[in-house]
């Protein structure tokens, strides 16, 4: 067992991230994409474990997760959005990864991923000191723990309730936000004075 959290202390430590200025940009196909994906980020994972499929790609594709290629090929930004995801698709659910691989308002794309390599990097170089490693199942719990405080941060806000309607009042108060339209009032005897004022001319004719 020490032998083994030994080895993998040492992988950790000698990970490093792809820089943005390595990552290619020239336009790769999906094979491409998966040899340069694995090559990557084989040191994280366990001997003969796949790290992408073809199939996995399209559905990060599909979900909105990964840009969709340009002529089936694949660019440096949508590279380093599948990095990415090699690391957040371990405890992050896909909600949560679409949140995470969005850069902040006003942030580039480059910028973004270099803070994720940096603190990556940070976070993976610690872990790689930290021997002896905690029991297996200690290590679950925490990386449950940790991932219900991911959750927790990346939930959505709830929305403002919805502005209630304005209900007429009981009484006949008028309502101050609606006030009723005005009516025109005709003053008293003036209605008949059309009629009135016929009847008197004939009369003088008769």
């Amino acid at each position: 067992m020490e032998d083994r959290q030994a080895l993998f202390a040492s992988r950790l430590e000698s990970f490093s991230p792809a820089p943005w200025e390595m990552i290619p940009d020239l336009g790769l196909y999906m094979d491409q994409v998966i040899t340069f994906v694995e090559r990557q980020c084989k040191t994280l994972f366990m001997e003969g474990e796949r790290v992408f499929t073809p199939a996995m790609v399209n559905n990060y594709v599909k979900f909105g997760l990964v840009d969709r290629p340009v002529d089936k090929k694949y660019g440096r930004e949508q590279l380093a959005q599948l990095l990415m995801i090699c690391v957040f698709k371990q405890s992050v659910t896909t909600d949560g990864m679409k949140a995470l691989l969005k850069p902040p308002e006003g942030v580039s794309p480059q910028a973004h991923y270099e803070r994720f390599c940096q603190t990556e990097k940070e976070i993976f170089s610690a872990l790689g000191d930290a021997l002896p490693y905690p029991s297996p199942m200690v290590c679950a719990v925490q990386g449950a723990a940790y991932l219900f405080l991911c959750n927790a941060l990346l939930a959505k806000r709830p929305a403002p309730p919805a502005k209630p309607e304005a209900k007429p009042d009981p009484k006949g108060k008028p309502d101050p936000a609606h006030p009723a339209p005005e009516t025109q009032t005709t003053p008293a005897g003036k209605a008949d004075e059309p009629a009135a004022a016929g009847n008197a001319a004939g009369e003088r004719r008769a």
